[in-house]
């Protein structure tokens, strides 16, 4: 049986696609997948949210699959990457974790798969890469693309149960990138070892004990570049070899035959491609032998017109009997969509096709059973953990609100994702709010990956889903949606979003609605940017400037695209600003901005309308009160800049508080920094202080609301600091939204806060969990 993680996989493969989001990535539901003796075992893990697990299903009296448990590591935590890989074999699952791989096996007595041995090497880092089991037997790799401990270990079941290793294989020829071992397959006391950098598959026999090389399989007129090896299996007297990059990625599979066993010669029967060979298909991608007669082979993936997006790819099924002369033929599975990340495992009549890209990153599985000729999709899996209930008024006392890390912040309310109208798998974005100016009524206008959200915060205790404004028709779901209000309209624009423009929605619908949830629409449509980044208005000149914006219309070099809004719901296009000496494309994109009426202490900009863009590499001041002719003023630049990603002024616009989105990431700040620039010499900002966080969270949005910063920093949560003292901040309060896991570095937890309300309810989005409505308690700072 084959084993290989899709996660590795796709990371092997160069691809001109741009992934909506890293998370998007990382192992989920349907990464991995085992099945035999009426067991399903399927992997999730996003590597952000939860530790690994792995679910375990059985077989209910309808012939369906039905969950039973779920099996965690010894010490489960984010990111301990167990069951990344899995495989079964004999009654034993094994499953990899970091440098470690786990035995488990059915105990009778609870009729639940529990933990019989732990495998490591406390010198191979990679340990665990790849698994096979085939009687009492149990291959693990030890390779990475960029690994050099590339090496087989092979343990063997004693009559106690205890593995113990017999052999190492290593790579017959001399190489430090061969990745052997990438992929494995054992059957009938055999194994195949994938070598995909010395474009070889080497299989071996045991005999008394002892494992030696009896065949070695070239990738011939495939060539060195294909990838050949990476993806394998072994059954009987077939093998076939999966060359994904084959062609630049249009992919290759070959198929091996041996006339007998013992002693005859493999012979490479044929080799398999796609039939149209314009598109990169990665054609064997997956590849499994379902039986003597037949393989099946993934073609998961290719770009379409527009390379921002993909489109799914199919399962083909081809026959094993043709001679080397004969046409190729195959059966292709409808409905079954495959990517880079997705899995496939056959167990007799049944197929598991592990989709994790699925419900934005969420993942499933399809279940298909093999009925006479055909094979007939019966069922969708997918797990939905325990839900995070509604919670509200809760007091933070002794650092705790309920199970929540808190200080000095209580919680007024929580709204689970669940109880606004959103499919699986929707995150929260980014979030704002709107006063009524007739009832004093606030609200909520939270951002998703699908559309807006309006939450009645009249009891704040027990806010009001109002409805939802969906994304522009024709738009995907989008990881970043932004939002501000001018004059009783909110503006919204979505990134990577193709022509979603900006949506103007009159807010004054949200008064007195009585048959809520509503789907609401869009009031009036700017369509003279396609997606964009962020919008920025300034309230005091009615005008919104767009950043980042990209994929079609006037994208102002990623920069500053003004709008007149004095007529809300008839924008007119003013003029751009890039500063072309900040950014990574040296294009002045910006990535948000803030942009007042100058009232600091440069008096030759008094009264004028400047703009503060974080702008990635720089910050960049300009003076855009002549939209026709705005001024680049100065910018701002530190040596370790990661990713210059947002920022705020101090209300007397002398110092501005500016984050760094990948410090934390790329280890350039061991805890969460936040840079204070003092602007009072507009032409010369100058940095004066790295202020550092008590955790090692990602910073993201910050505000300033008269002394006080408001940032959402990720797995930390809401921090309130002190900054009536620009040069020495503190921090006065904090409230964590996510109570599970660890305050690293990471795309988890909070996106952004709203604490400009005169109640002083601050509304926080919370991408997984939901809304929290908070409050700082009242005590003397």
């Amino acid at each position: 049986m084959c084993n290989y993680p899709a996660l590795y996989l796709s990371a092997l493969l160069t691809v001109s696609i741009a992934w909506a989001n890293p998370s998007e990535l990382m192992p989920s539901f349907g990464s991995a997948i085992a099945t035999g003796d009426g067991y399903l075992f399927v992997s999730d893990s996003d590597g952000f949210k939860d530790p690994g697990t792995v679910h375990v299903y059985v077989r209910g009296e309808d012939r369906s699959w039905v969950y039973r448990n779920s099996l965690l590591g010894p010490d489960p935590h984010l990111g301990d990457g167990f069951g990344d890989i899995i495989a079964y074999g004999d009654g034993v699952l094994a499953v990899s974790s970091r440098s470690a791989v786990f035995t488990f096996e059915n105990d009778s007595a609870t009729d639940r798969f529990v933990q019989t041995d732990r495998l490591e090497s406390k010198t191979i880092s990679t340990f665990g890469s790849a698994l096979s089991l085939d009687d009492g037997w149990l291959a693990i790799g030890s390779s990475l693309p960029n690994g050099t401990t590339d090496h087989v270990h092979l343990f063997q079941r004693n009559s106690e149960g205890r593995w113990l290793r017999k052999a190492i294989l290593k790579e017959p020829r001399d190489s430090s990138n061969s990745m052997y071992g990438i992929a494995l397959s054992m059957d009938q006391g055999r194994v195949l070892v994938g070598s995909p950098g010395i474009c070889a598959a080497y299989l071996y026999e045991s005999e008394d004990g002892m494992w030696n090389l009896s065949a070695t399989l070239h990738c011939g007129e495939l060539g060195t570049e294909s990838m050949y090896g990476m993806t394998l299996d072994l059954a009987g007297n077939h093998a076939v070899v999966g060359a994904p990059q084959y062609r630049s990625g249009m992919g290759a599979v070959a198929v091996w035959h041996q006339e007998s066993t013992g002693d005859a010669e493999w012979k490479e029967l044929k080799i398999l491609t796609p039939e149209d060979q314009d598109h990169p298909y990665y054609f064997g991608l997956q590849v499994q032998i379902q039986d003597p007669d037949r393989v099946i082979i993934g073609v998961p993936v290719f770009p379409t017109d527009e390379t921002d997006y993909v489109q799914d790819g199919d399962v083909r099924i081809y026959s094993l009997q043709e001679n080397e002369n004969s046409a190729s033929t195959y059966t292709t599975l409808n409905g079954i969509g495959l990517t880079l990340q997705s899995t496939i495992n056959i167990d007799g009549s049944t197929m598991v096709v592990g989709s994790p890209h699925t419900s934005y990153g969420e993942g499933s599985a399809e279940l298909l059973e093999f009925n006479q000729d055909s094979w007939e999709v019966t069922q969708e899996l997918f797990y939905v953990g325990e839900r995070m209930p509604r919670k509200v008024d809760i007091r933070c006392e002794n650092g705790l609100a309920s199970e929540y890390d808190c200080g000095l912040v209580d919680l007024v309310s929580f709204i689970p994702n669940e109880e606004m109208g959103m499919n699986r798998g929707v995150r929260l974005n980014d979030v704002w709010g709107w006063t009524d100016p007739e009832s004093g009524i606030e609200y909520g206008i939270i951002g998703h990956l699908e559309g807006t959200v309006f939450l009645d915060l009249s009891n704040p205790s027990n806010p009001k889903y109002l409805g939802t404004l969906p994304r522009t028709t024709g738009s995907p779901g989008s990881t970043w949606r932004d939002m501000k209000v001018y004059k009783d309209h909110v503006f919204i624009v979505a990134d990577r979003a193709k022509e979603h423009g900006v949506q103007i929605f009159d807010l004054t619908q949200l008064r007195g609605l009585t048959d809520a949830p509503v789907e609401f629409k869009a009031t009036a449509h700017y369509d003279r940017i396609h997606s964009a980044h962020n919008i920025v208005i300034n309230e005091e000149t009615g005008f919104a400037f767009v950043v980042g914006a990209s994929g079609g219309g006037e994208t102002c070099g990623g920069g500053l695209h003004m709008m007149d809004i004095r007529e809300p719901q008839y924008p007119v296009f003013a003029g751009c600003f890039a500063d072309e000496t900040t950014g990574r494309r040296k294009t002045g994109y910006s990535h948000d901005a803030q942009c007042v009426i100058y009232n600091g202490p440069a008096s030759d900009y008094a009264g004028r309308e400047i703009c503060f863009g974080a702008n990635e590499t720089a910050i960049s001041i300009s003076d855009v009160t002549e939209k026709e002719n705005p001024i680049a003023i100065g910018t701002g630049s530190y040596p370790d800049a990661a990713y210059v990603h947002q920022g705020w002024l101090t209300e007397d616009h002398s110092y501005f508080f500016q984050n760094d989105e990948h410090d934390e990431l790329q280890g350039r700040a061991e805890k969460t920094r936040t840079l204070v620039w003092d602007v009072r010499d507009l032409s010369d900002p100058v940095l004066i202080r790295e202020f550092y966080g008590p955790t090692s969270a990602t910073d993201h949005n910050l505000y300033i609301h008269g002394d006080l910063m408001y940032q959402t920093n990720n797995s930390s949560g809401l921090r309130i600091i002190d900054v009536s003292s620009p040069e020495t901040p503190v921090e006065v309060g904090h409230f964590d939204t996510t109570p599970y896991g660890t305050d690293n570095a990471g795309f988890n937890g909070t996106w952004s806060s709203y604490p400009y309300f005169e109640s002083g309810l601050i509304v926080v989005t919370s991408r997984r969990e939901g809304v929290f409505v908070l409050k700082k308690q009242s005590v003397d700072i």
